[in-house]
């Protein structure tokens, strides 16, 4: 079951402050010289074959468990789980995938998703979801993780036959 909303506001504010820090170092770490454009690991690490797919889908899911001990309502964890899915999926793919996850962020979008809910429950908004988050996160983390694993078998059966 994930844990009650947090009591203590300190332990809060260094939850949110490690998502964000997530957030950031995936998707924003460097600014592109010249631009406003920022790149973060997901996309370069995502350049290794396999392990960088895996490594980075691994590293996202730390928002959606942050989303689960939250106790974010179940139509913002979908949200916060498609777009993980999505970035882990597309991402397989080579060069494309990373392109997409330049262009895509999907770990800023479910920091902001989670901030968003934060700044509700400060208020005094909002509902506990129950198991469902954790369920998801389970389900979706299961989806990705065998289709990245059938992907990296085939590739290895085509490459070498």
């Amino acid at each position: 079951m994930p844990d009650a909303p947090d009591r203590n506001p300190k332990l809060a504010l260094v939850r949110a402050r490690f998502s964000k820090t997530v957030a950031f170092i995936l998707d924003d770490l460097i600014r592109i010289p010249g631009t406003n454009r920022r790149v973060g690991l997901d996309p370069l690490i995502g350049l290794l074959p396999g392990a960088g797919d895996f490594l980075t889908s691994a590293a996202g899911l730390t928002l959606l468990a942050a989303g689960a001990r939250r106790s974010v309502p179940v139509s913002v964890y979908l949200r916060m789980a498609g777009n993980w899915a999505l970035n882990s999926l597309v991402g397989a793919l080579p060069f494309v995938g990373d392109v997409f996850s330049f262009w895509f962020k999907s770990n800023r979008r479910n920091y902001e998703l989670l901030r968003a809910h934060l700044d509700v429950q400060a208020t005094g908004g909002g509902k506990p979801s129950g198991w469902w988050p954790l369920v998801i996160l389970l389900g979706a983390a299961t989806l990705v993780f065998a289709t990245l694993g059938f992907l990296a078998l085939w590739a290895l059966r085509t490459l070498f036959g």
